[in-house]
């Protein structure tokens, strides 16, 4: 029994090894047959990729010949860009003249009226003045204060209106009888020629009027 078991492992033992060496002999037919189709391929391939580089050097040139065209196209319109900025300054200039039209023209409105006030005043301080000269010339001195032996100064205010009237005659005096005259006075003066647009609707005036026996003033 034991002889039959020694010669029983022993052949299993040939037959296994005989089994693996046949299996790594077929691994290595299958690696030849792999890298003899990977260079065959190569073989294949490589002159195609030589025909397709030649094919895009020859077609390099036509690209770039078609990339200088397009290079004319910014200067012809940095030209037309340069022809539109010319005619620009014009309308600057004509707001410029605008300008000092319009100033001229308001300086010009501003010395209209300075005149016309400096000479409706002027006119207004010559009126003033003329009335108070005529009122003056109207006063007279009352006998019976002349002979009480009465004077002194009566402040007498007044307010002309635009149609040459007066009203709101006030006197203030020591004497009555002193600013009845007075009053009396500036009644008489009016109604006076007022000159037009001197007085809108009336005008505030004052005036003091002295009576002393020695003289009248």
């Amino acid at each position: 029994m034991n002889r039959y078991a020694h010669s029983f492992l022993i052949s299993f033992l040939i037959y296994t090894v005989f089994v693996f060496s046949a299996l790594f002999m077929l691994r290595d037919i299958q690696k030849h047959k792999i890298n003899s189709e990977t260079i065959v391929k190569m073989a294949i391939l490589n002159p195609q990729e030589e025909s397709v580089e030649k094919q895009v050097a020859k077609t390099e040139p036509k690209e770039e010949k078609i990339q200088e065209k397009p290079k004319e196209e910014p200067i012809q319109k940095i030209e037309k860009t340069k022809t539109t900025f010319e005619p620009k300054v014009a309308p600057v200039k004509q707001t410029e003249v605008s300008k000092q039209k319009t100033e001229q023209s308001t300086t010009s409105q501003q010395l209209v009226t300075q005149k016309s006030y400096v000479s409706t005043q002027a006119e207004k301080n010559q009126f003033i003045s003329d009335l108070k000269n005529k009122i003056r010339q109207n006063k007279y001195y009352p006998e019976v204060a002349r002979n009480r032996g009465q004077e002194g100064t009566v402040k007498v205010s007044f307010c002309v209106n635009s149609d040459g009237s007066v009203s709101d005659i006030v006197c203030d005096g020591e004497f009555s009888v002193l600013n009845n005259a007075a009053k009396n006075a500036v009644a008489k003066t009016f109604p006076v020629k007022v000159p037009p647009n001197l007085i809108s609707s009336r005008l505030e005036l004052s005036l003091i009027l002295s009576y002393k026996l020695d003289r009248l003033d």
